[in-house]
């Protein structure tokens, strides 16, 4: 008598398709990742004026460097309880994907029947990531909203990739571990340089002892977008007697631009927010606070 997994044998369009549903829903769960990590990169922003582009970068490139797993995990007291539960649950199914389905069910593709059922099943992962994923979206909007993501930008933003424009690319894994170092131990600031820029404003960059450079930012130090030392910058007067000085690059109980370093002689230089929207005032405490830039 012959088999009848033989008899009922898959083809090989069938075959395809089954690996095509496999593709379809971890598909759709990397579309659930992605969505989750823009979330979580903005949650805890403060209002759109006093936002600086590298710290959204800084926040993409780190939400970006987390698994699923992780992500679902940080967003756990942020989320609606329902939605969080259900995300929870498509953790474990994207994990199940991931390392387990084709041991698992190895022993259902020499039968089309049994591989129809998988790509049924197949199919019900997809659909449960996509509508988990427009969840999500639904839920962001409010937030996209107030930080000025509208659709016209993000269609925008659409277009300008369709056409092959390419913005600089966002820190990768290991740049993110090792900002993470940088961020979690004294660092040696050895030079504050300012230097005008075409609206007349006059940005205070601060270059550490590695040779790095940083600008201030909402919670402290954060990225810039310079990578080197202008021919007209010059050191900040001000704050040139006091340096060098080991601070924290984030300093603790920081508050949106509401913060202080402490260089030498215990002088202290403070950010404040600054009384008009869209600034924030700093200074040396010895002296009269001088100066107001756009966050």
């Amino acid at each position: 008598m012959v088999p009848s997994t033989m008899v009922d044998g898959p083809d090989d369009d069938l075959i395809r398709d089954m690996y095509a549903r496999f593709g379809l829903a971890y598909y759709q769960s990397e579309c659930l990742h992605r969505g989750l990590c823009f979330v979580l990169a903005l949650t805890g922003l403060p209002s759109r004026d006093m936002i600086t582009g590298p710290r959204v970068e800084e926040r993409l490139a780190q939400a970006f460097s987390l698994t699923l797993g992780d992500v679902a995990a940080k967003l756990e007291e942020v989320l609606p309880a329902e939605l969080a539960a259900d995300i929870r649950v498509a953790v474990a199914t994207r994990n199940f994907l991931a390392h387990h389905f084709w041991f698992e069910r190895a022993h259902l593709m020499f039968s089309a029947t049994n591989v129809c059922q998988l790509i049924s099943e197949l199919d019900g992962y997809a659909r449960m990531f996509d509508r988990l994923d427009v969840r999500v979206d639904e839920w962001s909007e409010p937030t996209l909203q107030k930080l000025g993501l509208t659709d016209e930008i993000l269609q925008t933003s659409l277009e300008r990739t369709l056409a092959g424009e390419k913005d600089e690319p966002l820190l990768d894994k290991q740049a993110v571990r090792e900002l993470a170092k940088q961020l979690n131990r004294r660092q040696r600031l050895i030079r504050v340089w300012e230097f005008s820029l075409a609206d007349g404003q006059k940005p205070l960059i601060f270059e550490l002892a590695d040779g790095s450079l940083w600008q201030l930012s909402d919670v402290g130090l954060g990225l810039t977008r310079f990578r080197e030392i202008g021919s007209g910058w010059t050191e900040h007067p001000a704050i040139k007697p006091h340096l060098p000085a080991e601070i924290l690059l984030r300093p603790k109980n920081a508050v949106p631009w509401d913060y202080e370093f402490t260089l030498g002689n215990g002088v202290v230089l403070w950010v404040k927010p600054g009384r008009q929207k869209a600034t924030f005032s700093w200074g040396v405490r010895a002296f009269k606070p001088s100066v107001k830039q756009q966050a």
